[in-house]
């Protein structure tokens, strides 16, 4: 039997940030070329996440990859 993995920062940060955007995870996966199932997956922390794939949310949130990789919620605040 397969277990869930938890969700990791990154990925918690990508949900939180989707979120804030107001944007639906079929948008986020339309945007960088994958279903939505597999999308959900990237947030779930149920799949890894490329660099190359990481680049390209970043993208769609208007920030750098390093941006994204270190962004925390209190700095919106």
């Amino acid at each position: 039997m397969k277990t869930k993995k938890k969700p990791n920062d990154l990925a918690k940060r990508i949900k939180k940030l989707r979120l804030l955007h107001g944007f639906k995870q079929e948008r986020m996966a339309q945007e960088i070329g994958l279903s939505q199932t597999a999308y959900s997956k990237i947030e779930t922390g149920d799949t890894s996440l490329s660099v190359g794939r990481a680049a390209m949310i970043a993208k769609v949130f208007g920030m750098s990859l390093t941006a994204l990789l270190e962004w925390e919620e209190n700095i919106l605040k």
